[in-house]
């Protein structure tokens, strides 16, 4: 007979399921201005960014008179669309309007390497503006990562000029837009992921550093490799898949832990709390992902989700330490027996049945809000059908993957399967802390300082700073504390046996 809160928790996982295919494929996500800027005239921003790349090659030539020329028909699609382009962005319009401005004064004094610096700006302008790469763009446009590849590059130019004040804002910038684009990437490689991310925070404790700004650029150049093979990526229903199994998998592991402590310890009512967390971690998930998707914009949101991210991570990371130290301590067959003879009624109630559902609803959200996010940054970049069977498959992937480690779980006998748990569970405890840290630190809570001394490893969130490793090296040091009073514990208790 199947157990009952097993069917409610797979009915759950296909309501999450449904609920984000219908949400990424019905959204209403229609690029606007930037392709039909110029219908006014007849010439679309393709044409304009041709004549600015004609202006380009004139004034590199030193030829002004054509370089008027090729400027001619930029002023006339400026000055017929500009209120349209003010309309979607202010600061894009005023970008664009003094650099303009600033190309039509260097050309009447006859300055071609000031008006060529001033084209190579203005196409840089245009080429954001088309993609949706600027700041209140009300969510109508989206950022394309050759966008942001572009911008990193703009970022190194401001690097190589000295100009630290505006590629400290610029990077401050790409921080908050990365959620745009991290889609495109999560799927196609973990490693360049997780790299850029970390590369990040270093650009912005770099450049708040005069000792380390010689590296800003080292680092720029280093995300730009990374990323550029993955520009024009093509995606298909595998991609789709793999964002909820590779961001749902450590959730799951957790929920797994908790659902396999409830059946170890007979108790329903405490699979009910862990269902209940999983559902309300769920919903914040969707509820949040129909926010982004219909009312804010991906970039505005990005330092709210790095906060989001970060506290929940933290908070997690605690309750995880916790959950830890309680599998490993009752590994022992003994104790557990003890546990379920003396307690078996009382073991779960109150606070703990809340706490683990607190814990089930933080490992959701922590992992959920970027799964949600992921998958709605794919729409446009393959079919829907695709889009919907490569979310189905993958979540269908997850709902088998719990099945088995549920049911192995409750057949295995305790000590092992509680020794493996505590150990998975500390790992997640660890992971959790430090890219729970590194998010603050994306948001701006906490200071982007870094010191090269420090182990790295992105893979398992391992930062080279000390808000993120100090929290860690004492979670190990209280691991092996617990672990040596532990054995000291049961060496005199054998020694008393005998």
């Amino acid at each position: 007979m199947k157990d009952t809160g097993w069917r409610i928790h797979r009915v759950l996982l296909m309501v999450f399921s449904v609920c984000v295919v219908l949400g990424s494929v019905l959204l209403p996500v229609h690029p606007v201005s930037a392709a039909a800027a110029g219908a006014k005239t007849g010439t679309t921003i393709e044409d304009v960014l041709k004549h600015t790349d004609d202006l380009k090659t004139y004034l590199e030539k030193g030829d002004l008179e054509q370089a008027a020329a090729a400027f001619s028909p930029i002023k006339k699609w400026w000055n017929a669309n500009k209120a349209e382009v003010k309309g979607n962005s202010l600061n894009m319009s005023l970008e664009i309007e003094g650099q303009i401005a600033g190309i039509s004064l260097a050309i009447l004094s006859k300055d071609s390497g000031k008006a060529l610096e001033k084209a190579g700006t203005l196409e840089f302008s245009l080429i954001n503006y088309r993609d949706g790469a600027y700041v209140g763009n009300d969510g109508k446009q989206k950022m394309t990562l050759s966008a942001y590849i572009l911008k990193l590059r703009g970022a190194a130019d401001l690097v190589e000029k000295q100009k630290w004040t505006e590629a400290a804002s610029e990077v401050k910038l790409l921080q908050q837009q990365w959620l745009t684009v991290e889609g495109d990437i999560v799927s196609k490689s973990a490693t360049v992921y997780s790299n850029t991310e970390r590369d990040l925070v270093l650009l912005d404790a770099y450049l708040a550093s005069p000792e380390q700004r010689q590296q800003v650029k080292t680092v720029i150049d280093r995300m730009i490799d990374g990323l550029v093979p993955l520009a024009d990526a093509q995606y298909t229903w595998v991609d789709a898949a793999l964002i909820p199994i590779r961001e749902g998998l450590e959730a799951l592991l957790v929920v797994g832990a908790l659902l396999m402590y409830s059946k170890k310890a007979g108790s329903k009512q405490a699979g009910r709390w862990v269902i209940g967390g999983s559902a309300a971690g769920l919903l914040t998930c969707i509820g949040v992902g129909f926010a982004v998707a219909f009312f804010l914009t991906s970039s505005a949101f990005g330092r709210n989700n790095s906060l989001i991210n970060g506290w929940t991570g933290v908070l997690a990371s605690f309750l995880l330490l916790y959950v830890s130290y309680w599998l490993h301590r009752n590994a022992d067959v003994q104790r557990w027996k003890q546990f379920l003879a003396g307690k078996s009624s009382k073991a779960l109630s109150g606070g703990k049945m809340f706490s683990i559902a607190l814990l089930a609803f933080f490992a959701i959200v922590r992992e959920g809000l970027e799964t949600v996010i992921f998958l709605i940054g794919m729409v446009g970049k393959m079919p829907g059908t695709a889009l919907a069977g490569g979310i189905a498959a993958g979540f269908g992937v997850l709902a088998l993957c719990a099945v088995v480690i549920v049911k192995a779980g409750t057949r295995l006998p305790v000590r092992p399967v509680f020794l493996a748990s505590s150990v998975i569970v500390f790992y997640l405890c660890f992971k959790f802390m430090g890219s729970g840290i590194h998010s603050l630190q994306m948001a701006g809570v906490l200071p982007s300082t870094v010191h090269e001394y420090l182990p790295e490893y992105a893979g398992i969130s391992l930062y080279p700073s000390w808000y993120s490793t100090f929290p860690q090296l004492i979670f190990v040091l209280v691991a092996v504390v617990v672990l040596l009073a532990h054995r000291t514990s049961s060496k005199r208790t054998k020694v008393q046996t005998i």
